[in-house]
């Protein structure tokens, strides 16, 4: 049975989550807010990898759109950061394929650095910047319309989207 899809995507305490409301109003919590090693697109650790099975989960049974953003922080330079977001977000949206999300149903687009949500003058800070997170929509209208929204932010800035 599909669920009825009211998704909101939010930032509470500086966790990221998705929030949707089934038929019977139930409320659902899931996250993708994976984070990887320096300078790579490995996992930090294990359960990161557990954690997309949920989230692919998540969108098979509520057939929702996703956005799968890659994050890094300041620590190399701005067009090498950005070309490992893109390959963060691409590998998590390919697991997430892989796992039966529909290709039509997830995008994936690289930040870099733009978007920290910690200080990166920390060690801590740093590690949790490197990460990538979903934004969830109900329609590929409402998908197409948050990444042109996104390019438009970051104009000038050299990214890449798949």
């Amino acid at each position: 049975m599909k669920m009825k899809k009211i998704f909101i995507s939010s930032c509470m305490a500086m966790s990221l989550f998705t929030v949707g409301a089934n038929a019977k109003n139930c409320i659902m919590v899931e996250e993708l807010n994976v984070e990887f090693k320096n300078a790579s697109t490995i996992y930090s650790n294990d359960t990161e990898k557990k954690e997309v099975h949920n989230f692919a989960k998540f969108m098979k049974e509520t057939d929702v759109y996703a956005v799968i953003e890659g994050h890094t922080n300041s620590i190399a330079n701005a067009k090498y950061n950005y070309d490992l977001s893109t390959k963060r977000a691409v590998k998590v949206m390919s697991e997430l394929e892989a796992l039966g999300v529909g290709k039509s149903h997830v995008r994936a687009m690289g930040f870099g650095e733009t978007t920290p949500l910690y200080d990166n003058s920390t060690k801590d800070g740093a590690d949790k910047n490197r990460r990538v997170i979903a934004e969830v929509f109900n329609s590929a209208e409402e998908l197409d319309a948050y990444i042109k929204s996104q390019k438009s932010r970051i104009k000038g800035i050299v990214y890449k989207e798949q």
